[in-house]
């Protein structure tokens, strides 16, 4: 009963995923969004299977670091493509390995919870294969905007703690996106412009000018 209950939500996965796709085709952006909104929905089933005490505590140390290092990274260069035989291939089933051997190991109980073992055992091997449908078929669209976001995440991170100018960079474009957002969210909204107002004088000031142009 577990496995055909597995086995039938991942096949509904593959079918969502695959329709989301056809649609979303030519929109990386989107895409890497939804895969964010995934890896965080996986981050946070994987702590609540912890916290009902399904698993040992280091299991959620590796699988932080596989999910971190290893999906983090690969949703960050996307759409980037990789060869099989590249750094970033073997460090990312590497640490899918380490990943399901931490599981199989750490599972307080096998028999008791097989069902969370087998859920967890199956969506780690699939997601890889989820990443790759996504992938663009067209190898001029398999790059990033920027050469610098196709570097691994544990290189940005000493990166930007060692080098002013990357922190500085990596502050200004953050800002810009999150002003970007905040911008979009207040035409959309007359409640969120309202809050964001309120919230922020200078947004307050840049649409009462706005307004006075008008």
């Amino acid at each position: 009963y577990s496995l055909g209950l597995v086995v039938f939500l991942l096949a509904a996965a593959v079918w969502l995923w695959g329709n989301f796709l056809d649609r979303n085709e030519h929109d990386p952006a989107r895409v890497r969004a939804v895969m964010f909104l995934v890896l965080s929905a996986v981050m946070s089933f994987e702590l609540g299977v912890h916290a009902a005490g399904c698993t040992r505590s280091f299991v959620v140390w590796v699988a932080l670091l596989a999910n971190c290092w290893g999906g983090l990274d690969a949703v960050l260069r996307f759409p980037a493509a990789h060869d099989l035989e590249s750094i970033f291939s073997v460090k990312q089933f590497s640490l899918l390995i380490i990943k399901t051997t931490a599981l199989a190991l750490g599972m307080n109980g096998l028999r008791n919870h097989l069902t969370v073992f087998l859920a967890v055992f199956a969506y780690t091997w699939t997601l890889p294969v989820l990443y790759s449908m996504a992938l663009p078929m067209d190898p001029a669209e398999q790059i990033v905007k920027d050469d610098a976001y196709d570097v691994d995440l544990a290189l940005r991170v000493w990166q930007l703690a060692v080098n002013t100018h990357e922190r500085h960079a990596c502050i200004v474009k953050c800002k810009g996106w999150w002003y970007k957002n905040l911008a979009v969210a207040s035409e959309q909204s007359t409640l969120a412009h309202m809050a964001i107002c309120a919230a922020s004088s200078e947004h307050r000031s840049f649409y009462t000018k706005k307004v006075r142009s008008v």
